[in-house]
Order: structure tokens, then C-alpha cells, then sequence
């Protein structure tokens, strides 16, 4: 799914609301504003699929500035019907190397960088509430991607979002169970996700880790200090 700045549709909700804020911010410092939740999936697939919100944050230095700034012109929370959430970077988890595929583009002098939609899904995976799986079932239908096994390997990008979370991390869902359950719904099958997803993505780790051809080399080099030869016996004292 090839995705380009050419292709974003800055007149649907989000586009106006995106539009508008970069307008309304200073030209410096110039800011990198990162969107993700439902609005990348209005701005490149379907104008009507809404959310209350625009999830966006800005590299931590500058995340309560913009929080502030957003408050100020009344585009928060409460200020607005359709609003931008000023998030931490920390609330956007999915795929390891999503930036990679994220569509970054110019406005008013600040740059935006819209996530790509399958990583969007990676994302809602780990909730998964009905409009989650409409998510799903929207960038399927609009594109016919991804497929089953397309989406199996996106996943297995995002292996480490299936490890064992700690209590404190309440607001990330079970993505074993939710994984499971999306594949009932879209595909109406059971899926064996640590076969199918996290056993391939681990055994692909261990094989693409950095070989040194200098180690063995290194071990070998290694000597542990000699021990020193035992002290002679000192001569009795003449006294």
C-alpha cells in the first residue's frame, strides 16, 4: 500500500482541523507533529470514517508547548466537537519500524507525519473495541489490504507489543486475545498466534542479529591473569 502526501485529502475533518492548527502555530520553532489514530485513515481512505478526535504529539521538548497552544486557541477537549488530543509519544505503540512508512509532509512551515494506516491497525489491535475492527474492516475494504498473510507478517514486526505487560499498564489491551478475536471477525478462522506470528518473528530476530567474525578471535585473546608461583619458604630467624 503505497501511500503519498499528493494523496491526503485535506478537506475532510481531520485535513480542516490539521490545517487549520499548523496555520494558527508560529513558524518557529518548527515543529514535527506526528498523527495517528483514526485520522490518517480519513485524510488518505474515507472522509466519513470519524473519530472525536485527532491524536497528534510532538517530540517530548516540545509536547507541553503544544499542549498549551492547542488549549489556548480552544481546539481541546471539551473546547470543540471534533477536537485534537495532544498526546505523550509514548501513547503511539505498533510496529518497530512504522516510521519508516509514515507520509511526511510540509504545512505552513511545520511538518507532519501521518502514520501509515496498516500500522494504525497495529495500534488499535491492542484494544480493539468495535470501532477498532471497523478500522479494520475499512482499510481492507478500501484497498483490499492487507491479507491474511500480509497482516501476519505486519504483525510479526510487532512482536514485542505480545510480551507480558506489567499491572501499571492498564490501557494496553491482551494482544494475544484481541489477535484471536480479530481473526474470527474478519476472516472467521481461529489463528495460532504463537505459531503463525510470535515463534517466526523471534526466530527472524536471532537470525538477523549483528554476527561479529572478530568474537571467537576476542574469546580466545581473553587470558585470565596467572596466578603467581607460591612464595619460598623464609629462612628461620637467627634470633
Amino acid at each position: 500500500m503505497d501511500l503519498k502526501a499528493e494523496n491526503i485529502n485535506w478537506n475532510c475533518p481531520a485535513g480542516r482541523q490539521l490545517d487549520q492548527l499548523t496555520c494558527l502555530l508560529p513558524k518557529s520553532p518548527r515543529l514535527e507533529i506526528t498523527v495517528f489514530g483514526s485520522a490518517p485513515l480519513q485524510l488518505f481512505l474515507h472522509p466519513g470514517f470519524l473519530s472525536q478526535d485527532i491524536d497528534i504529539y510532538a517530540p517530548d521538548d516540545l509536547g507541553d508547548y503544544l499542549l498549551e497552544f492547542v488549549e489556548s486557541h480552544q481546539l481541546c477537549v471539551d473546547q470543540t466537537a471534533f477536537y485534537i488530543q495532544v498526546c505523550r509519544p509514548q501513547a503511539f505503540r505498533s510496529t518497530q519500524d512504522w516510521a519508516a512508512r509514515a507520509v511526511l509532509v510540509e504545512r505552513h512551515g511545520h511538518l507532519l507525519r501521518l502514520v501509515h494506516p496498516w500500522d494504525i491497525l497495529v495500534s488499535k489491535l491492542q484494544r480493539l473495541e468495535e470501532k477498532d475492527v471497523e478500522a479494520f474492516k475499512l482499510v481492507i475494504h478500501q484497498t483490499r489490504h492487507p491479507t491474511e498473510s500480509e497482516l501476519i507478517r505486519h504483525l510479526q514486526k510487532a512482536v514485542d507489543l505480545y510480551r507480558p505487560k506489567f499491572d501499571e499498564e492498564t490501557s494496553h489491551g491482551d494482544m494475544l486475545a484481541n489477535t484471536r478475536e480479530l481473526w474470527r471477525r474478519l476472516w472467521q478462522k481461529e489463528i495460532d498466534v504463537r505459531a503463525a506470528i510470535i515463534r517466526p518473528a523471534l526466530e527472524q530476530s536471532r537470525h538477523d542479529a549483528p554476527y561479529d567474525p572478530n568474537l571467537k578471535t576476542r574469546l580466545e585473546n581473553l587470558k585470565l591473569p596467572e596466578k603467581s608461583p607460591p612464595a619460598a619458604p623464609r629462612p628461620p630467624s637467627s634470633q
